[in-house]
This record gives C-alpha cells, structure tokens and sequence, in this order.
C-alpha cells in the first residue's frame, strides 16, 4: 500500500500535512506501507494529478495493493484521520456498522 501526498510550492498548508504523513506512516512500514511526496509541477506530478484527478493541494491519496484509489484526503489531515484511513485498508480497523452488526 502507498500514500501519496501531493503538494505545490505556494501550497501554505503543505508542510504541515507532509509533517504529519512523515510521522504516521512509518507506523505502518511493517505492514509495507510506503510515503511518496508528489510535487504536482514536476512531469511525474502533472501524470500522477491528471491521473488522480488533483484539485487541490495538499491532497493524501491512499492507494491500495493494486495502485487503485482507496481513500482521498484533501487539506491537512489530523494524525487520527489519517491513522482511520490507513488501517481500514490493511483490515485493520472495522466500520462503525462492521462492529454494530459484526461482520
């Protein structure tokens, strides 16, 4: 699994959000999940933005094993939001009707 953090130059909001995926993600690093930075003016950035459909910066994508989009964050995430979203894709975390209904 990767997240994806796109981020532009003149982007006020940016640093914050690249502070807060650097220190969350590597929770996950045993469970192979990877941090890539993606400034979206560079060739790779402007792919990967047509690609995800990048409106904004600063804009946390989640991808799944298959590269898919699994969950989309835009704006500075808090650390929990964050954390929500990474482990209800490694199955690590149940939905609130997952727990109420027990599937």
């Amino acid at each position: 699994m990767k997240v994806l953090l796109f981020v532009s130059s003149h982007c006020s909001h940016c640093p914050s959000a690249e502070r807060i995926v650097k220190k969350i993600v590597p929770e996950y690093s045993s469970y192979g999940v990877t941090f890539e930075k993606i400034r979206i003016k560079t060739k790779r950035g402007k792919e990967l933005s047509s690609k995800f459909n990048i409106m904004a910066t600063p804009t946390i994508l989640i991808l799944n094993e298959s590269g898919d989009e699994a969950k989309r964050i835009v704006g500075t995430p808090g650390e929990n939001s964050l954390r929500r979203g990474i482990e209800k894709e490694l199955g690590l975390r149940k939905s609130f009707f997952d727990r109420i209904f027990g599937r």
